[in-house]
Order: C-alpha cells, then sequence, then structure tokens
C-alpha cells in the first residue's frame, strides 16, 4: 500500500476543486471578507478566465511562489507513483465545510479511497486512506530503532534516545512558526521556539515535525534555522503524513527507506510497536482538524496544545493538554521540558 495519489485520482480531484471554488467564487459577496478573500472574489468577477483549472493548478506549481496566489491547486511530492498530497485553497467561511463535504461524497460515489482535511482558514488537503499525521507517529512507533540507524542519530550531552526513545514531534504553522500571508512566508528563523527547540536538539533529543504542507516548503522554513550538529536528530513528516525524510549531514532531506511502501501496513499492524517517551504538540484541538490525529495517536495524556484558545468544538478531552499561547506556548513547553531533564539528571 503506497502513500501517494495516482494519477487518474489526480484529475478528479482537480475537475472537482476548481468546480467548487468556481462555485464559491461567483457567488460570493466581496464586502463579507477581507484580505486574501476580499480580493480573490474580486478577481474572480473581473476575469473569471484567469480561475479556470489549468490556470489555478499552474498558481501553485511553483511552491516558493504559491503563496501569491489566494486561489490555487498544489501537486505535492509529485513522483512516477502519483502525487503524495493534493491542496485546494480558494474557499473561505462556512462554505468551504459544505464544498469539503460535497466532494468527500463525490469520491465516495466514485469507489475512491481517498479523504479531506481542513487546513488553514481557506484549504482542503487531500490524501490516501489512512494518510494524516498519525501515520508517521504509529511509523516511529513500529521502527524507531531502524529509523534512528537510518538518519545516523548521534546522542546529545543530556539524551540519548537510543535508550531513552525521547521524540517531541509538533505541527509547523503557528506551533513551530508562524503562518503564511501572502507573500510572506514566516520560518523557524523567525519564531521564537527558535533557541528552545536548538536547545533541545543540542542536549540531545529527537525532533520530527510533522506538517500538512509541502515537503520541501516546510522542510526549509525549519531546516534552514537550524545548526549543522543537530542535523542527525531532525525528522520532517510533510504532505499531510505521506512523506518522511530526515536531514543529513549536509542539510539535505533523505526520504525515509521504507517509509511511502510500508508506513501504511506497519500503522494497522500495532503488533510491532514499542512505547515512546513522545509527546506531539500541536495548535488545532478541533476533531475536524488536520492535528486531531495525531492527538489521538500519541494519546491526549502526551499531547500538547498550544491554541490561542480553547474552542467550544475542540474535543474535550484535550483540556487537560492545553498550554496556549502558540509559538509562545510551544517556547514555554520546550524550556519547562528540558529544565525538568536537567533536573532529573541532577538528582542521579
Amino acid at each position: 500500500m503506497l502513500t501517494t495519489i495516482g494519477s487518474k485520482e489526480l484529475q478528479i480531484i482537480i475537475q472537482l476543486s476548481g468546480q467548487a471554488m468556481r462555485s464559491f467564487l461567483s457567488q460570493a459577496d466581496a464586502k463579507e471578507f477581507k484580505g486574501e478573500a476580499h480580493e480573490a472574489i474580486l478577481s474572480f468577477q473581473k476575469d473569471p478566465k484567469d480561475f479556470t483549472d489549468d490556470k489555478i493548478v499552474f498558481y501553485g506549481s511553483d511552491i516558493v511562489n504559491a503563496i501569491n496566489y489566494p486561489v490555487r491547486i498544489e501537486v505535492r511530492g509529485m513522483t512516477k507513483e502519483g502525487a503524495a498530497q493534493m491542496v485546494a485553497k480558494g474557499i473561505w467561511g462556512p462554505k468551504r465545510v459544505e464544498a469539503a463535504s460535497g466532494i468527500t461524497q463525490k469520491l465516495k460515489d466514485l469507489g475512491l479511497s481517498l479523504h479531506i482535511k481542513l487546513a488553514g482558514t481557506s484549504s482542503f488537503e487531500f490524501n490516501v486512506n489512512g494518510v494524516d499525521k498519525s501515520l508517521p507517529i504509529h511509523f516511529l512507533q513500529g521502527a524507531f530503532d531502524d529509523v534512528l540507524k537510518e538518519m545516523d542519530y548521534q546522542p546529545g550531552e543530556l539524551i540519548d534516545s537510543r535508550q531513552t526513545k525521547t521524540v517531541i514531534a509538533a505541527d509547523g504553522d503557528g506551533t513551530v512558526y508562524d503562518g503564511p500571508r501572502v507573500g510572506i512566508l514566516p520560518s523557524l528563523a523567525d519564531s521564537p521556539v527558535k533557541d528552545a527547540l536548538c536547545s533541545y536538539l543540542k542536549a540531545g533529543g529527537v525532533f520530527m515535525l510533522v506538517s500538512g504542507n509541502d515537503l520541501s516548503r516546510s522542510f526549509k522554513r525549519l531546516v534552514d534555522a537550524l545548526p549543522q550538529d543537530v542535523y542527525s536528530r531532525v525528522l520532517v513528516a510533510a504532505n499531510g503524513g505521506a512523506e518522511l525524510v530526515y536531514v543529513n549531514s549536509k542539510g539535505v532531506a533523505v526520504p525515509i527507506s521504507s517509509y511511502r511502501k510500508k508506513a501504511l501496513e506497519l500503522a494497522q499492524n500495532r503488533s510491532h510497536q514499542q512505547k515512546l517517551d513522545m509527546v506531539y504538540i500541536g495548535d488545532d484541538g478541533s476533531m475536524e482538524g488536520n492535528d486531531y490525529p495525531a492527538f489521538k495517536a500519541i494519546g491526549f495524556q502526551h499531547s500538547v496544545l498550544v491554541a490561542s484558545k480553547f474552542l467550544s468544538d475542540y474535543d474535550p478531552a484535550l483540556k487537560a493538554s492545553y498550554v496556549g499561547g502558540l509559538l509562545q506556548g510551544t517556547q514555554k513547553y520546550l524550556e519547562n521540558f528540558l529544565s525538568n531533564r536537567f533536573k532529573s539528571k541532577g538528582q542521579k
């Protein structure tokens, strides 16, 4: 079972998403929206020809510049087997949920094994069934020792994860670095999380970024801000959990060799899984959000929720895990985590 979406399914997603976005833009009242949504609605009503399927896919083809186009379709992680993930962006407000529900039903009617997750304020992400943010967590639980060996993990002065099985996994946008805005793509270098995360990595802990976003973009936003001596302790899971890479000594992303072909099978067969000293940090406690599968996989008692507010649609089971503060919440958790480890070491 591969984690990739086949070429036939790609064309169906493009068609269904394009139709849904054009329907929204043609009916929406620009006066009811602000920012990029307001501008996108006005642009569509001025010239709909700029929003055909081929145009919106083109806008999303260059991942670096895609943030300049608020209405786009991104085909991510394309190989000969297919795409790791597809993302459609361009429906704001309550209509997004309605559109996602309609597309989901059409995919089921066609017998396709795909699912949709909401992301950000105007996107929905398409992945193969079983591929979500829980997948890299379950994979590590079943293949942790092999992964450490492949990434050439080196322990630090405080933590040897070969023995302690220590992993901190975290979402990207709003958790490790700020979310993107039109023309702006914040990274770890700009984040208050940077120093605390670097201290944790220097101590020897393994860190896994688990992003719903494009792999190359997520990798760059994280790794460019890290010192070279911690590369052997960093993993990046992206494209909604469809891909997992490690950072080699030159700062290059190298795919974990067995992930795309074996992750789904390993996640379904829990007999080989081991208990890890692992937490997951995320900023969305909604049961419909893309952090929720990771929270469930790790267990609520090992989850850290850094949302700015605890909203009414959040799972009450996450209340005890709520820290708040977004980036400042992640920074605070990492600082406290490391402080407690130093205390424990001093007691030995």
